[in-house]
């Protein structure tokens, strides 16, 4: 019976899914010894040929058996004993990272991990049977260093599948730069989802380059952050599963060569929730249109007299900005709901030409809304108090304020300004109304824009912004009708 479970430790349980992905199945617990035996021969077929063999010093050093001079048959000058006792060698210590599970070596020792019976060989000449050290486990120290480990006993006691599920690892890891990204999620069928996104590119890429004699791996051309959500996105799309699920994911960088790094990005609850949200038919038309106009611009590419071809983009910017939530969801607001320009960016940043003009149709209150309850975790009281001033000022708007009062909303940047407008707007409105209602009622507009009954509250430009939006989706065609009422890019200030 196979007792293979989700570990919670990232580097395993990526092995573990990348294995699942590689046999094709959709559980850890469903992998059984055929499997781990496809698993093996693949990698002790491919790890000790180009362009593996130089990458994946990556995640083991190259003291890993694979990479070992020593244990390289294929080396030049060497006499037919010599390259009989590598090639001995090698399946010496490929035998131990790759099939351990097939023996019957006891070992009293747990691992550390998935709580089986450590593995009865030794992975090392300095450390103990079934312990892992920096060649197997990425990050860790030196074999024979004693800082850091359980009463100086260094390296760590793992079961064989553990152990093979560490090599199988990288193949379940996107390369970027010079480092692996690992993903890991709080959900066991979403991390094989990760884990066989990357494990299909690296199958596919490292056929191509043994085919073709090449040496090295190419990488993904997506940077670390838009390649994760573009990840993410294309197996929630796959997968209707994950529509009622939030899930958390975190994502490791790390290298463990010369230079060993780790770098850790988080998607809370929130920002899946919400990535989750946006995929349903409700918004999924303009979430997609948002994101379609948030790709680097490239420029083409080709010699004169032959076909022009565009270069894959880098980033999407509103991928990257994800994950600056929700600390600036002011900026991501006002940038990618409201389109406002920011004329700092460089020129192939799309964010340079947004406007709010020419893109009205993009702005959407049903999308904020979404966003304000799932990434601001806003109430519904405040949502219906914005969502009615944006409407009421709108009708202001259309038959009484006109474009002078719709400039002044949308470029206001003084507090006591904005105060003095929202209190004669108020004023007036009620005048428009003939005395049968007003914008705000006290309540109303205490929870809105003040942090008690004296101080506004910091976040006003935000309040504004998102009432704004909800008056440009009701007043598109009058807008269309008074393109001067929108301020020019140089009047919007950006607030960062």
């Amino acid at each position: 019976m196979n007792k293979i479970t989700y570990t919670g430790h990232p580097f395993i349980d990526v092995g573990f899914a990348a294995m699942t992905a590689f046999v094709g199945k959709q559980r850890f617990a469903d992998l059984d010894t055929q499997d781990l035996q496809r698993i093996a021969d693949y990698i002790e077929a491919n790890y000790v040929r180009q362009p593996l063999r130089s990458f994946l010093t990556v995640a083991f050093t190259s003291n890993a058996w694979f990479a070992q001079s020593a244990f390289n048959p294929d080396r030049p000058g060497l006499s037919p004993e010599q390259r009989a006792e590598a090639q001995q060698k090698r399946r010496h210590w490929a035998k131990r990272h790759l099939r351990q599970w097939a023996l019957a070596v006891a070992n009293t020792e747990p691992c550390l991990f998935t709580g089986l019976p450590a593995a009865g060989l030794e992975l090392s000449q300095k450390l103990q049977p079934g312990r892992v050290g920096r060649a197997q486990m990425p990050l860790l120290q030196g074999d024979d260093a004693i800082n850091f480990f359980i009463n100086g006993d260094p390296g760590l006691p793992m079961a064989p599948e553990a152990i093979l599920a560490l090599q199988t690892m990288p193949l379940g890891c996107a390369k970027i730069g010079g480092g692996l990204l690992a993903v890991h999620c709080d959900d066991e069928q979403l991390t094989i989802g990760f884990a066989n996104q990357f494990l299909q590119r690296n199958l596919s890429d490292v056929a191509r380059a043994q085919a073709a004699g090449e040496e090295k791996l190419p990488g993904s051309l997506r940077s670390l952050k838009t390649l994760l959500i573009e990840t993410l996105t294309d197996i929630l799309n796959r997968q209707s599963r994950y529509s009622q699920r939030r899930p958390a994911i975190t994502a490791y960088y790390f290298n463990n060569g010369q230079s060993p790094f780790l770098e850790i990005y988080h998607l809370p609850l929130q920002i899946t929730g919400f990535l989750l949200a946006v995929q349903t038919p409700t918004y999924r038309r303009i979430w997609n249109e948002l994101v379609k106009r948030s790709w680097q611009t490239v420029a083409t590419t080709g010699k004169r007299g032959k076909t022009a071809e565009s270069a894959e983009p880098r980033f999407n910017y509103l991928y990257e900005d994800l994950f600056t939530l929700p600390e600036q969801a002011a900026r991501f607001v006002r940038t990618y709901f409201l389109r406002t320009p920011d004329r700092r960016r460089s020129a192939d940043d799309p964010r340079h030409g947004y406007s709010t003009l020419r893109e009205a149709e993009l702005v959407s209150w049903p999308l904020v809304e979404l966003f304000v309850q799932e990434v601001m975790l806003m109430t519904d009281d405040r949502i219906a108090i914005l969502k009615e001033l944006g409407d009421k000022l709108a009708d202001y708007t259309r038959h009484q304020g006109g474009k002078r009062f719709f400039r002044q909303f949308f470029t206001t940047q003084r507090s006591n300004d904005f105060l003095t407008l929202l209190s004669k707007t108020n004023i007036e409105y009620t005048r428009y109304k003939r005395g049968t209602d007003t914008l705000l009622d006290l309540d109303s507009f205490l929870a809105v824009f003040m942090e008690g009954e004296e101080v506004l509250r910091s976040d006003w430009r935000l309040m504004r912004d998102l009432v704004l939006i909800r008056m440009v989706e009701q007043l598109r065609d009058w807008i269309a009708a008074n393109e001067d009422a929108i301020p020019t890019e140089e009047e919007v200030v950006v607030n960062d």
